[in-house]
């Protein structure tokens, strides 16, 4: 998903496990232009394993940045020493924006009487 000319937004959800979806996203990132900045929201990851953990690593050594808020991403970052895109106190952010979705078991409104 593309944020600016010169940056893609990608937002990882559930599990980043097993080779098929670690090479899916390889695959995907390797068709990215090359000098184009890629950030990954990854607020709604809740499990990474071995090779999922390997593929932030790399993704970061590309010079890919990380946005969550959660405390299982923060603590990704802070494990595998990923660099967290810097997310103003407040902001209200495209990227932050692009990923809110409403609770799973939102009910509609009631009617007024």
């Amino acid at each position: 998903m593309p944020a600016s000319d010169d940056e893609c937004l990608f937002v990882l959800e559930g599990r980043l496990a097993g080779d098929q979806w670690v090479e899916e996203l390889m695959r995907v990132i390797q068709k990215i232009r090359p000098g184009k900045k890629c950030v990954f929201n990854i607020e709604h990851v809740f499990y990474v394993d071995l090779p999922g953990e390997e593929a932030l690593l790399w993704l970061n050594q590309l010079g890919s940045t990380f946005i969550t808020q959660n405390a299982y991403g923060k603590d990704l970052c802070q494990r595998l020493h990923l660099r967290r895109a810097a997310m103003k106190r407040g902001a209200n952010s495209a990227a932050a924006r692009s990923s809110a979705k409403p609770p799973h078991d939102a009910s509609p409104p009631l009617p007024h009487a």
